[in-house]
């Protein structure tokens, strides 16, 4: 059904009942936890004009059934704000990992060509300096459309953004006119929620095959990159070792990562503060919208010479020793860190890290696999634990190692990462995963004060120095 005309009599939409003011109209939604259509008395007190539902229910307001209330609160946002993503170039970045700092390398590239740009991601929602939201990669229907025409009506050009697969699957997004979608990967993660790789990979592709875009670029050196070929259309750039944008050679140390690509019979090289063999994949792709935008070798050069992503690669340097934290939280994910933090350090390697809980429990012990591989110590210790006892979760990750010996349990976050400064050497370098940016650790619905970079700096005192060599 056609909600148009019911837009044009409302004061507000939501999906949250106890939003609901005199005159809104109430979306019933079925989440993973509550259904909406439980919660429809509630909308009708508060003064719901109407509800909007997926199945008969009775209402003493008019009732509105349509055959999947995500998609139309979806269309409806998309209305109810003035359709923003037809007045803005939307651009949407999909992917197990790396989906933060190519919406950063993207943004830093539109601003150095004088484009206002805003971003959307797991850290915040920006435009400049001004910070419009936190918390979640990809917000809600309502909140996504809000805030798109919020960045419009504070001039912005164009919105960069990262696009989860829990928001694809439940069209948080739709239905976004996008400049252009890109994937960066897919690897073992959310398998609480989509239950199967090919589950979590349909989610991803929805962003290639139901959504408007202009260009698609996509990863073709991944396993996912090139299944998703075969069932996208339109105008396609690939990027990889076998790309259209070719990747030539890859160097990284401490003072920075160094690319050569070929695109279009044409050798480019760049240079970036960013470290990590894993930045090879992001900064192509970012470069490959770049130049398909049309945008100059030298102004995309100028863009990249310094980027600043936080809790991504972080390194905290002291007199002997050396700290990375990153936001590393999947199995692929921690092994692109540690292989890179292996490479670079000229001693050991002590990795501390722990895993969600209430998450995806089959990773864990793929984690701990990972670190195993690259890592001369390993301190398990808590991240969010969320609802789950925080041993109960390391046990899960303890099941991939096979070197016990190696391992050191503390499940006190700060007292594990005090440990690991108190054991480093010089020459060694200190690696802390898993929560990166984050400023809190959830414990039993609890979200207490808690930053390793600051936790980091406190325990070194003086000593320690953020930044690049």
């Amino acid at each position: 059904m056609d909600l148009s005309f019911i837009l044009k009599r409302v004061k507000g939409i939501t999906l949250n009942s106890k939003e609901v003011k005199k005159g809104y109209l109430f979306f019933a939604i079925k989440g993973t936890r509550f259904d909406g259509h439980n919660f429809i008395r509630e909308a009708e007190e508060r003064g719901a004009y109407a509800v909007v539902v997926e199945r008969p229910v009775s209402s003493k307001v008019p009732v509105i059934i349509v055959e999947d209330t995500r998609k139309a609160l979806g269309k409806s946002a998309h209305e109810f704000f003035g359709k923003p993503s037809e007045r803005l170039n939307v651009i949407g970045i999909t992917g197990t990992n790396g989906k933060t700092t190519t919406t950063h390398l993207i943004e830093k590239i539109l601003l150095e060509a004088g484009e206002k740009t805003g971003l959307i991601g797991t850290i915040y929602y920006r435009l400049g300096e001004k910070i419009l939201g936190s918390g979640r990669t990809t917000p809600d229907q309502i909140t996504w459309h809000r805030t798109l025409k919020e960045f419009y009506e504070l001039g912005a050009k164009n919105v960069v953004a990262e696009i989860s697969s829990h928001a694809l699957d439940q069209y948080r997004v739709y239905p976004t006119r996008f400049e252009a979608v890109l994937f960066t990967n897919l690897s073992q993660d959310h398998l609480d929620y989509h239950k199967t790789m090919e589950d979590y990979f349909a989610s991803k592709a929805k962003l290639f095959t139901e959504y408007e875009s202009k260009v698609k670029i996509i990863n073709a050196d991944d396993t996912y990159g090139k299944r998703l070929l075969k069932i996208t259309h339109g105008e396609i750039i690939t990027y990889g070792k076998k790309g259209d944008l070719k990747i030539l050679n890859f160097r990284t140390d401490f003072r920075g990562s160094a690319l050569r690509i070929a695109f279009k019979g044409k050798e480019y090289e760049f240079s970036t503060n960013l470290i990590g063999d894993f930045q090879a994949y992001n900064l192509s792709a970012a470069i490959a919208y770049a130049l398909w935008k049309g945008i100059e070798p030298d102004l995309i050069q100028r863009a990249l010479k310094c980027v600043n992503v936080p809790g991504r690669f972080e390194v905290v340097h002291s007199d002997k020793f050396t700290v990375i934290i990153d936001y590393a939280h999947t199995p692929d994910a921690v092994e692109n860190v540690l292989r890179t933090a292996r490479k670079l350090s000229k001693g050991k390697l002590i990795s501390v890290f722990g895993a969600g809980g209430n998450r995806d429990r089959e990773k864990r012990p793929l984690m701990g696999k990972a670190a195993e591989k690259y890592s001369d110590l390993i301190i398990l210790t808590s991240d969010n634990p969320r609802d789950e006892e925080p041993e109960k979760i390391i046990e899960d990750i303890l099941d991939g190692i096979s070197e016990k010996d190696k391992v050191i349990i503390e499940a006190d976050r700060r007292k594990a990462i005090k440990k690991a400064i108190d054991m480093a050497k010089e020459g060694d370098m200190v690696a802390i995963l898993g929560k990166g940016h984050e400023d809190y650790q959830e414990i039993k619905g609890v979200k207490y004060p808690f930053s390793d970079a600051q936790v980091v700096k406190e325990i070194l005192g003086g000593d320690g120095c953020i930044g690049k060599d």
